[in-house]
């Protein structure tokens, strides 16, 4: 179970780095979502194809999921805060 909450998280951070300076410079709604998905996407997809290019091991579609699933967080996070500025 540790490594999912290692995936969560390194799906947050990575999206977390991306997606807020972009939002943050143009206070535009997409600019922060799109980036937030993407690279939790685009780095979930590429760790889970390295670990099935990894002899004895395998792609892992809950490891892609929970990466993806921090991403998505961040992409919350930044919904709140673009609507939450009244």
């Amino acid at each position: 179970m540790n490594d999912k909450k290692l995936h969560i998280i390194a799906g947050f951070v990575i999206a977390l780095a991306v997606a807020l300076p972009a939002y943050l410079e143009s206070l535009n709604l997409f600019a922060g979502l799109w980036p937030a998905l993407t690279s939790g996407i685009i780095v979930a997809s590429i760790k889970e194809y390295y670990d099935y290019r990894t002899e004895g091991n395998t792609w892992d579609w809950w490891d892609w999921g929970c990466t993806v699933i921090g991403a998505a967080i961040v992409a919350v996070f930044i919904i709140c805060l673009h609507y939450g500025k009244g």
